[in-house]
């Protein structure tokens, strides 16, 4: 995927309900972690078609989402100090 569709398809995510964040693991690789926060139930038909539509089995496009969250939290917390 492009940067932009990335962008897009996490900022889409969120509107509906959706929550990323990464969990460090061991090796150091991360663990990209979807949360569905409870306004989510209403929107979980799109929300489940967007998933399986733009990420479904791809590692790659979970790689970059993953790396675009990290990248954002790092903004966020070089912002906040």
């Amino acid at each position: 995927m492009l940067f932009t569709e990335v962008v897009s398809l996490v900022e889409e995510l969120e509107s509906l309900g959706v929550r990323f964040n990464l969990t460090p693991r061991l090796d150091g690789s991360v663990r990209l972690n979807c949360w569905r926060l409870p306004s989510a139930w209403e929107h979980r038909d799109r929300i489940n078609r967007l998933l399986s539509e733009r990420i479904g089995n791809s590692a790659e496009n979970e790689a970059q989402i993953a790396r675009f969250i990290e990248s954002r939290q790092a903004v966020r917390s070089s912002a906040a100090a």
